[in-house]
């Protein structure tokens, strides 16, 4: 296994491992075509929305994005123009992980 494929793995594990801690759960797209890897959901609710469901593009690197005050991640066009859109529903989000 290569070193992406390493960092990928890495950073599918994470999220599964965050997500399982703090309750939610997570499904995978049997096909990403939108630039969506992930979906987290959680089962019912207290507030004006049951359910709800996020889904996210995952990302992972070791480089060194970060300084003191934001994240400069070199994200494509194409995976940008396709997380920025307004009109979705289910709201979408680019997570990073960060590893060495």
């Amino acid at each position: 296994m290569d070193i992406n494929q390493q960092k990928e793995q890495f950073s599918n594990v994470y999220l599964q491992a965050v997500t399982t801690v703090a309750g939610y759960s997570v499904y995978k797209p049997s096909v990403d075509d939108d630039s969506v890897d992930w979906g987290v959901c959680a089962k019912g609710g207290t507030g004006p929305i049951r359910a709800p469901r996020l889904e996210l593009q995952l990302k992972s690197t070791s480089s060194d994005i970060q300084d003191d005050n934001s994240i400069c991640y070199p994200l494509k066009l194409k995976n940008y123009n396709d997380l920025r859109m307004d009109n979705f529903a289910l709201p979408r989000i680019l997570v990073v992980v960060l590893g060495g």
